[in-house]
């Protein structure tokens, strides 16, 4: 976690982050924490702000700054779950190459802060404890019980 991270703004809810994505040029990028129909449960989404206010969850910015911008997000997610410290924040890849960048981030942070979160990768719709050597698309990570 001691990757270079942009400085963000969130709202006052501390649902939703935005910094700028500083590499081939200037994008404002947004992560925003959506609760789901279940309590405590959380999606997060990743997206680029449009001009009209939307956010493209699924333009690919290609902006050569990933490093930063993973950190930026996992920065936001222990910001988030030190704030719900009961919520459990489910990140789900909509391709298989977003799915290997997610398992990485999410591999090196547990590395990094192992100590306070944990991760569980689906198999279908089972979770289960990240395996080496398997892939997922979909993962949830929240506070380990015994740091709450």
């Amino acid at each position: 976690m001691n990757a270079a991270f942009y400085e963000s703004i969130l709202n006052g809810k501390r649902l939703m982050f935005w910094f700028t994505s500083m590499g081939k040029e200037s994008i404002i990028k947004v992560i925003q924490f959506k609760p789901t129909e279940e309590p405590d449960i959380y999606e997060i989404a990743l997206g680029d702000l449009n001009s009209d206010g939307s956010i493209d969850l699924d333009k690919r910015s290609d902006n050569g700054d990933t490093e930063e911008v993973l950190s930026t997000v996992a920065k936001a997610l222990l910001f988030f779950l030190s704030d719900h410290m009961e919520a459990q924040v489910v990140i789900e890849a909509n391709s298989d190459s977003r799915a290997r960048l997610y398992q990485i981030a999410i591999k090196r942070g547990l590395d990094d802060l192992g100590e306070y979160l944990v991760a569980y990768g689906f198999d279908n719709e089972k979770p289960e404890v990240l395996q080496s050597g398997k892939n997922y698309k979909k993962f949830v990570i929240s506070l380990r019980e015994d740091r709450l």
